[in-house]
């Protein structure tokens, strides 16, 4: 994972999403990163993958520790989880996951390979890193950061995103992709 800001990130999630029945996508997805200092990007591309925007997030301390608990839980697996994963089905997106000190693990069909039978090695690492991600996905929606495999919002009421560059956290109040 590429450090910025001065700080390395521990988690990555990248989405996008691919032509499907001809068409191409409305948008070239986003990518989430969440830096050792508790910040966490939000970042959005066009279509062509050109980044668009990017907005930030403050998250308390306790989202590290858990975070780092939920790595621990996975050292069992993570380790000797392939690099790629690809589902068997016509595939209409790509994810990445990155977490501190593994490799990328790139994940095409990822819904597909979830259905696949419990003794294929698709499946089970699949369905591992669902559960991880699923886990992480749930920390972040207790403090107002709403993420899925195909989405990311936020709540306006509890979390307000800024730019790096801001001083002050006026930024938009709420968001959808």
């Amino acid at each position: 994972m590429i450090a910025r800001y001065g700080y390395k990130p521990i988690f990555q999630y990248k989405f996008r999403p691919f032509a499907r029945d001809g068409a191409e996508p409305t948008d070239g997805g986003f990518t989430i990163l969440l830096y050792e200092n508790g910040i966490l990007s939000f970042s959005t591309y066009d279509a062509r993958g050109l980044f668009l925007d990017e907005l930030c997030f403050t998250l308390p301390g306790k989202v590290l520790q858990c975070f780092y608990g939920l790595l621990r839980n996975a050292v069992s697996w993570l380790p000797s989880t392939p690099n790629d994963l690809r589902g068997p089905e016509e595939i209409y997106y790509g994810s990445s996951f990155a977490f501190d000190g593994y490799d990328p693990i790139r994940v095409f069909g990822m819904n597909a390979l979830l259905c696949e039978p419990c003794g294929s090695a698709g499946g089970f690492f699949a369905r591992h890193l669902y559960v991880l991600f699923e886990d992480i996905c749930n920390l972040f929606a207790e403090f107002g950061i709403n993420l899925s495999l195909d989405g990311f919002s936020w709540d306006g009421e509890r979390v307000r995103p800024f730019r790096k560059n801001q001083l002050s956290n006026s930024a938009p109040q709420q968001g959808v992709v």
